[in-house]
């Protein structure tokens, strides 16, 4: 089955930005994703600095059963990834690597919340595995 990551702005520098983050590499967590789902998902990265690129790739691929998305700073303004969410036809895993409603205020209120079927926040890179695993189990 083919499973898609979608990560917005600056989560490719995971390793260079503030610890809260993490302390691996984006291209190392990348590994770890792979290796943690292989032979059961057909996992697919997008990470994208660019609001446009999100919502073309989240249109072209608006027929999948499952997205794990990690919007970052887009979560709290994009209307436009928002309304491109809306067409997307499987179940919206929303995942924030810190935990939102620790951070500033302009940070605990996600757009993206608003289509998002389930909603994983504050575990870290952790976050993803759980994800990975809700999928494997409500497949087989």
């Amino acid at each position: 089955m083919k499973i898609l990551i979608l990560n917005g702005p600056n989560l490719n520098f995971l390793k260079k930005r503030e610890k809260i983050y993490s302390n691996i590499s984006f291209k190392n967590f990348k590994k770890k994703i792979i290796y943690y789902s292989k032979n059961i998902l057909d996992i697919f990265f997008l990470n994208s600095n660019c609001e446009g690129k999100i919502i073309n790739f989240i249109q072209l691929n608006s027929n999948l059963k499952f997205l794990i998305f990690n919007p970052a700073a887009f979560s709290h303004y994009s209307l436009a990834i928002l309304d491109s969410l809306k067409i997307f036809k499987g179940i919206i895993i929303e995942l924030h690597i810190t935990n939102l409603y620790k951070r500033e205020f302009f940070r605990k209120k996600s757009l993206i919340s608003l289509r998002s079927d389930i909603i994983i926040s504050g575990m870290g890179i952790e976050g993803y595995f759980n994800a990975i695993d809700y999928i494997i189990k409500k497949c087989i």
